[in-house]
């Protein structure tokens, strides 16, 4: 009897929560025009191959153009 736990319905509960959550902000953040056009990742129809298209694209044309360009990448992924 000691080993055995309660079941809890609360993971359900707080992942429906979750995605009516994230519908309602990402919905919010679009109509609004809030987030840049430099947001990638979560982004539907905006993925990690289209940031990295994107700044190849962009060096390639300073390249052309002989600007000089700088880029400042940060990752947050521990933060």
């Amino acid at each position: 009897m000691a080993n055995y736990r309660p079941i809890s319905f609360l993971p359900v509960f707080s992942k429906i929560f979750e995605k009516v959550l994230h519908n309602r902000l990402n919905q919010h953040l679009q109509v609004n025009d809030i987030l840049g056009t430099e947001q990638y990742g979560f982004r539907k129809g905006l993925s990690t191959e289209k940031a990295t298209y994107s700044l190849t694209n962009n060096i390639l044309m300073a390249w052309n153009k002989k600007i000089h360009i700088g880029e400042v990448f940060c990752d947050l992924t521990k933060a």
